[in-house]
């Protein structure tokens, strides 16, 4: 799963306002199908704004990928009924629209552009939160990157990632956290892909660890993944596991073959202090092509994150690969971010 600029927002330690408390608490009425006049102490908002981007030894171009922008989000509560609505405006730069544009015409590479994140609707049923969301983060998200304690570059299953009337309940309950939600992979529901992903999970004070499975209804596609992390002290260890089965209809690759991706990310990071912490990764997969040979892949990264104040931070990721398989260039990756949050 990609960590956009939101996605590094609710990472940060300075970000806790973007979180969207999903586990259950008690309405302040007994009737639990009370609903208040709405006014303006039932909304907050919070919002962030970013300068990143990316440099890579392959293409030798920086370039934004939605990491520069300003985000701003609302939640709601009234009682048991919940909402949530995110927008991003975001600046899309690059010094190579051949290779890093985007849509038909590349020299629109360098363009602003507006996308709504996120919007639902929810119920606090006491036990988790029942939504529907006309676009929202699966029940997966929460979960399938919970081994990484770098800045950008750490490796997880592919779930489905934000995905639109997506029907989802999750929740925690006394240490065991779940969720499920239905999905739909495109805004025209007719021709869209329906799928449905979840998960289960322990989470104390000192680990957290969870298993979650996908599968689409169209695509041959599912994933299976087993995640998770430990404090010991100023040091957190972390890993990703996970096994993807699919053909060119999915995110597993584009070409014909049906093929298996079998990987792990392991990762550990060191406060060297409450503003600075030092982290690194390691990525292997192997992926499984019908009639070809096997390709195995594998990279390490290395990043930094530092607290300049409590409402802004920043980091720096970086990725070099070890073997990206017989015909294909190992290349360097770089990753620098700001943020300000408000």
């Amino acid at each position: 799963m990609k960590k956009t600029l939101l996605a590094l927002a609710i990472a940060s330690i300075s970000a806790s306002a973007f979180a969207v408390d999903t586990s259950s608490q008690n309405s302040k009425n007994e009737d639990m199908f009370a609903f208040d006049s709405m006014h303006k102490d039932q909304f907050s908002v919070s919002g962030s704004v970013g300068v990143g981007g990316y440099y890579d030894t392959g293409t030798k171009a920086f370039y934004d990928d939605w990491a520069t922008g300003l985000t701003l989000a609302v939640n709601y509560r009234n009682n048991r009924i919940v909402g949530y609505f995110e927008t991003d405006f975001m600046l899309n730069y690059t010094t190579d629209n051949e290779t890093k544009g985007w849509g038909a015409n590349k020299d629109q590479a360098s363009n602003p552009a507006t996308d709504v994140d996120k919007a639902w609707l929810g119920f606090d049923t006491g036990y988790g939160i029942a939504s529907y969301g006309w676009e929202n983060d699966t029940a997966l998200d929460a979960i399938d990157g919970a081994g990484d304690n770098t800045y950008e570059f750490g490796l997880s299953a592919g779930d489905a990632s934000d995905a639109f009337n997506v029907v989802k309940f999750q929740g925690s309950t006394s240490g065991f956290a779940y969720a499920v939600s239905y999905f739909e992979t495109g805004d025209n529901h007719v021709t869209a892909d329906k799928g449905v992903n979840g998960y289960v999970g322990i989470e104390q004070e000192i680990f957290n660890v969870y298993a979650g499975y996908e599968t689409r209804s169209d695509a041959d596609y599912d994933v299976a993944t087993v995640t998770g992390n430990v404090k010991l002290g100023a040091v957190k260890l972390g890993a990703n596991f996970w096994i993807e089965n699919g053909d060119s209809d999915d995110l597993t690759g584009t070409n014909a073959f049906d093929k298996k991706n079998t990987g792990y990310y392991l990762s550990a990071g060191y406060a060297l202090s409450e503003d600075l912490t030092l982290a690194a990764g390691y990525a292997a997969n192997t992926v499984e092509k019908k009639n070809l040979k096997d390709l195995d892949q594998s990279y390490m990264n290395v990043a930094a994150m530092y607290t300049l104040a409590k409402n802004m931070d920043m980091g720096i990721d970086v990725r070099q690969d070890i073997d990206m398989g017989e015909g294909n260039e190992e290349e360097t990756y770089v990753f620098a971010a700001g943020y300000y949050y408000f």
